[in-house]
């Protein structure tokens, strides 16, 4: 339910599937002979949303996820939930980032969004572990500084930097290579200095960096490194 949709609408996601908004006041009733009038371009949306999709991100469940940015692939497996403390079970030990790690995922398989979402917290859990030695290391290797770190998922930004120095990260960054990591956390910090984009701050950022505009432009591309479901909401 939208308060903004003034009208009916459907869309496609990538990893999320049918997307239906519905604007207040009409009634829900309607809405599956809505969907069965629109079925033939659902259809047709579904099969090109998933043509797009890479074939190691098609599976579900998914056995593995691999971390380049800490050198790690998690071998997944699935088991019901147990008791309403499971959810936490997920996140991974702090300490020793091996090649490959054990993820008991404490959710059914089949359900998606709890699946996605279990998979969210020990991601986060990970990236904070992994970001904050790493942020923290590059500051000072360059003599910034920054008040805190955030771990997020937003869905349009890597990063972030406020006006009170809390430089914001997404966890999704581990999908990513280590040096478009290091060129978004060394981005953030330069922000320290320049809020903006202007030519103080790429001067700042490139000195840091020489080849900053490069990794820049591969970070445009860096999307499609993500597993399309880690956007589907959880449940």
């Amino acid at each position: 339910m939208s308060s903004r949709a003034r009208r009916l609408s459907l869309r496609v996601e990538s990893g999320q599937g049918v997307i239906v908004t519905i604007p207040r006041g009409f009634s829900p009733q309607r809405v599956p002979a809505f969907i069965a009038r629109h079925r033939q371009w659902i259809e047709a949306r579904l099969a090109e949303a998933a043509q797009r999709t890479p074939e190691r991100f098609r599976q579900w469940p998914p056995e593995q996820l691999a971390l380049p940015a800490v050198d790690l692939v998690l071998e997944l497996s699935y088991a019901a939930r147990s008791d309403r403390d499971a959810r936490h079970a997920a996140a991974p030990t702090a300490g020793n980032l091996g090649r490959t790690r054990q993820l008991r995922v404490k959710a059914d398989s089949a359900d998606r969004a709890a699946v996605v979402g279990e998979l969210r917290l020990a991601l986060k859990a990970l990236a904070r572990q992994y970001f904050c030695v790493r942020l923290e290391m590059l500051a000072e290797r360059h003599g910034l500084t920054y008040q805190r770190i955030q771990i997020r998922g937003q869905r349009t930004r890597w990063g972030s930097c406020s006006s009170t120095g809390t430089i914001s990260l997404n966890y999704k960054l581990l999908f990513l290579s280590p040096e478009l990591v290091d060129y978004v956390l060394l981005h953030e910090l330069a922000h320290t200095r320049h809020l903006n984009h202007s030519p103080a701050f790429w001067r700042q950022l490139i000195t840091m960096l020489p080849d900053a505009r490069q990794r820049d432009a591969m970070l445009d591309q860096a999307g499609r490194e993500v597993p399309p479901w880690m956007e589907l909401k959880a449940g």
